[in-house]
């Protein structure tokens, strides 16, 4: 797995993470758009002229390559919050340091 970039301070974190949020909102807004088109993979099965084991498969590879991307999008969310959370860490300890 590539090492992504999670800032290197407090608001450099923020700001990326406010980017990321609108990754999020559209990357949701594509997945109602997969799901959709399984629907419609589903519906063409039942037709019997056409070779439903294709699309069985094509719909099982869509739904494979859509779920390893979303799980990177959100181990990526994950990744941002630990490393907000490092930065807010060390803020505090470096205002204790200095009292």
């Amino acid at each position: 797995m590539r090492q992504g970039n999670y800032g290197n301070s407090l608001s450099s974190v923020q700001m990326i993470a406010e980017a990321f949020k609108a990754f999020v909102k559209a990357a949701d807004a594509v997945e109602g758009r997969v799901r959709e088109f399984m629907s419609t993979a589903d519906r063409m099965m039942k037709d019997p002229q056409l070779d439903s084991r294709r699309i069985r498969h094509e719909i099982d590879e869509t739904e494979r390559r859509w779920t390893t991307f979303y799980n990177s999008i959100r181990n990526y969310g994950a990744a941002l919050a630990d490393s907000a959370k490092f930065f807010e860490d060390w803020q505090a300890v470096s205002v204790c340091q200095l009292l």
